[in-house]
């Protein structure tokens, strides 16, 4: 028969968080979320309990949700706007959103039990690809997934043009003048940039107008702000004359994070360097310049995804529908490069 102890150890709680949430003697002491996992893995785990009126909502099926970011961090300026719209559009329609799971934290058995095992699940919406052992486990076992910005003809997916949409950004910064472009980013699953898309776009804009790639220039950030702005200082100890003249990064914290590093060497945004990021997140247009970037539809991704799911739940298409957002180009003052560098 299980236990308090097999309910707490299956939701990674104390056993007396959960003995007061089933006693009903928790109050606001314990969140509403952590308060349903506890009744969900009760009553998964066939412990015995009453139900009652603080039993919350027990009927309601859930939706999960994985982000393939390998930290083990929830907040994220991209990643965080796509899980609100995909809650939202849940909620509206009497689902919730169960969890949201990082890559890191999927190595947990179970975290992954939770993800695979548990009845109440409807499915599962995959940001952005998962490693390929964990995810041939899941199609195994989830019962609908559906993906936002993952290569996986099988299942439905939503997504936008990545390769134009940063070879729009590179082109803006080639019609400004520039011939010298670092790209900041990251390999991802792939560990290959020849098949990181928006690498892709920055190589193509470069083809386009004549110009090659410069292997020194491509910083592997491997996604991280930090990695962006340790590498781009590391990059302006070349002697001014020989540096490039613009930056382009594939996420608005590595672009945010490589103004930093430049203006901390005493070179001006965009006299010295324009700069131009990707996502258009809410805190770039606060950066000293406003930060020029490319806008995804992040909360919308989340929303016809959310819309997606349900649809593949009541009435599913008669084929894995691949859905194509558009996005939109924000130039701002960050690539506004008026002012020719003074060496």
């Amino acid at each position: 028969m299980p236990t308090l102890k097999d309910i707490a150890e299956r939701v990674g709680v104390s056993i007396s968080t959960v003995s007061r949430v089933l006693a009903n003697e928790s109050n606001r002491s314990v969140n509403s979320q952590t308060k349903q996992k506890i009744w969900d893995a009760a009553r998964d785990l066939g412990y015995p309990v009453k139900p009652t009126s603080q039993d919350p909502s027990p009927t309601v099926k859930g939706i999960g949700c994985i982000v393939s970011t390998m930290q083990d961090r929830h907040y994220h300026p991209y990643f965080s706007v796509i899980c609100e719209g995909i809650d939202k559009e849940l909620a509206r329609n009497g689902y919730k959103l169960a969890f949201t799971h990082t890559q890191e934290e999927l190595k947990r058995p179970e975290i992954m039990r939770e993800v695979t095992d548990d009845p109440q699940i409807e499915g599962i919406i995959l940001i952005e690809g998962l490693d390929g052992k964990m995810y041939n486990h899941m199609k195994k076992h989830v019962k609908q997934i559906v993906g936002i910005d993952v290569s996986d003809p099988s299942i439905p997916t939503i997504s936008y043009d990545r390769v134009e949409a940063a070879r729009m950004a590179v082109a803006h910064l080639i019609d400004q003048g520039h011939r010298d472009i670092i790209f900041i980013g990251g390999t991802g699953l792939s560990g290959n940039f020849e098949r990181e898309k928006r690498y892709r776009g920055y190589k193509t804009a470069l083809e386009q107008a004549g110009l090659a790639v410069q292997r020194q220039h491509v910083l592997n950030a491997e996604w991280e702000p930090d990695n962006a702005y340790r590498l781009m200082l590391k990059f302006l100890e070349q002697p001014p004359g020989q540096l490039p003249t613009a930056v382009f990064a594939a996420s608005d914290i590595m672009a945010m994070a490589a103004m930093r590093a430049i203006s901390e060497k005493g070179y001006r945004i965009p006299q010295d360097f324009a700069v131009v990021g990707f996502d258009d997140n809410e805190p770039s247009r606060y950066t000293v310049p406003p930060l020029s970037t490319i806008h995804i539809p992040a909360f919308e991704l989340g929303v016809v995804a959310a819309k997606t799911m349900l649809q593949c739940i009541h009435s599913p298409y008669p084929l894995p529908v691949k859905i194509l957002l558009p996005f939109e180009p924000m130039f701002r003052q960050s690539s506004d490069w008026r002012v020719p560098r003074q060496h």
